[in-house]
């Protein structure tokens, strides 16, 4: 399997593969991908010489586009098989024009049965054939004239010899011939008969010399005789020429691929399929990229959310020690505000019995000193102190003037020590002669 470059000035041979009977080609080497939509690449099969027919036949000079409509109309007279049986393709020989301007046609006819089991073959081996051709002819029909002459290839096949003869004649071809013979010694006058016959029917219609030349081209392990058959028909006027070796064949098959219009031999359900099946494999090999992708997406974006999952839990961490070492700060901080107030509590209590002790006048006693602490409801700490005492009847005036007295008092640092004084009862106890008395002093604890 041979691999070309083709470019708008020749056809370069790019690789040349050997693969085994049996074995598959390179997927790589057959296959096609998205580049083949801006660059295509085209699949070439090739047919044995042996498998097809072919005609010369002479129409009026026309466009390229325009030959294969005018020679569908004659196909049913060239073709030695049913049309619908029949796979044919058309091309215009190079070479002088005929009478009237009319052009040389070569039509190249094969059975259908035998190109779809061709292309199924190919099919097997994931070969996706775009292009039906036979080498050989390339050969025998070059891009340019060819000498005068007959021009024969001998091909040895396993058990037989194909004869190609090209008939040229004044820069043109005139007729091409196919005869696949039997290998054994009758099949030499065979060939000889029928060279006889075509070379009759060329002096007949005027275009045949009286001694034509024979160009002979032998391929494979061609018995010699064969040459001195030939000699009946040809006598002394024949040549051996060496054949064209198979890389290149396909290079000039190649080019001529690259350049023609006409489709080949190529069946065209087979073409629309083949086509059809390489644009579902491009959607195929799109999907599963998008699908690809998306897994790489999800596959980052689990992993990105994996580290950012291990962050947040690093970081809860450290939310949860830096917010047990706050916690344990704000108790420290209220362990100390609470000492701190129990300290003040403590120091204002003593300041209170302090003043309130040593105010007392003579003619009154304490029977007891009450000191309490509360928090109301708008968070601020309140401390009284109650005093209770007697003192003997008919000293009240006392009571009222020790109350003033009481409200009078300041703070070491200068300020009211109370923030209100009143009396809660004043009771005479007759017979005992006393006055009991309780007075509720008030401050501030903040």
């Amino acid at each position: 399997m041979w691999q070309f470059s083709v470019s708008s000035k020749k056809v370069k041979l790019s690789g040349d593969l050997r693969v085994a009977e049996g074995d598959d080609p390179p997927a790589k080497a057959v296959g096609k991908d998205w580049s083949d939509l801006l660059s295509r690449k085209l699949n070439i099969a090739t047919l044995p010489p042996e498998k097809v027919f072919l005609r010369v036949v002479e129409m009026p000079a026309c466009e390229p586009d325009e030959l294969l409509p005018m020679v569908e109309f004659q196909i049913e007279e060239l073709s030695p098989l049913p049309a619908v049986q029949t796979v044919w393709s058309a091309e215009a020989v190079p070479g002088s024009t005929g009478e009237g301007g009319n052009q040389t046609v070569l039509v190249t006819i094969a059975e259908r049965s035998v190109v779809e089991e061709r292309l199924e073959e190919l099919e097997a081996s994931n070969f996706l054939a775009d292009r039906v051709e036979v080498p050989l002819l390339r050969e025998l029909v070059p891009s340019e004239p060819r000498a005068d002459g007959a021009h024969i290839q001998l091909v040895q096949g396993a058990d037989s010899v194909l004869a190609l003869v090209a008939w040229w004649f004044d820069g043109r071809l005139r007729d091409i011939n196919s005869f696949n013979l039997p290998n054994h010694e009758a099949s030499r006058d065979v060939l000889v008969e029928k060279i006889n016959s075509v070379a009759w029917a060329g002096e007949v219609a005027g275009w045949m010399p009286g001694e034509p030349a024979c160009h002979l081209a032998k391929r494979g392990d061609v018995a010699a005789d064969w040459k001195t058959a030939l000699a009946n028909c040809f006598g002394e006027r024949i040549r051996e020429v060496e054949p064209a070796s198979e890389v290149d064949l396909a290079t000039t098959a190649v080019e001529f691929a690259a350049r023609a219009t006409a489709p080949g031999l190529m069946i065209d359900e087979y073409r629309t399929r083949n086509r059809q099946r390489f644009l579902d494999g491009l959607w195929m090999e799109g999907i599963k990229g998008v699908v690809a992708l998306m897994l790489l997406g999800l596959l980052g974006f689990y992993g990105y959310g994996s580290i950012l999952e291990g962050t947040l839990e690093e970081k809860q961490q450290q939310v949860t020690v830096r917010s047990n070492l706050f916690n344990k700060a704000l108790l420290l901080k209220a362990k100390v505000e609470t000492l701190e107030k129990q300290k003040a509590l403590k120091y204002a209590a003593l300041e209170s019995w302090s003043k309130v002790a040593t105010g007392l006048p003579g003619e009154m006693k304490f029977t007891e000193l009450r000191f309490m602490s509360s928090r109301s409801v708008d968070g601020r700490t309140s401390r009284e102190l109650r005093i209770t005492g007697s003192a003997d009847a008919g000293k009240a005036t006392l009571v009222d003037d020790y109350q003033q007295a009481l409200a009078r008092m300041e703070s070491g640092e200068g300020e009211a020590l109370f923030t209100g004084v009143r009396a809660e009862s004043i009771r005479q106890d007759l017979r005992k002669n006393q006055t009991y008395w309780q007075l509720k002093c008030e401050f501030d604890g903040e």
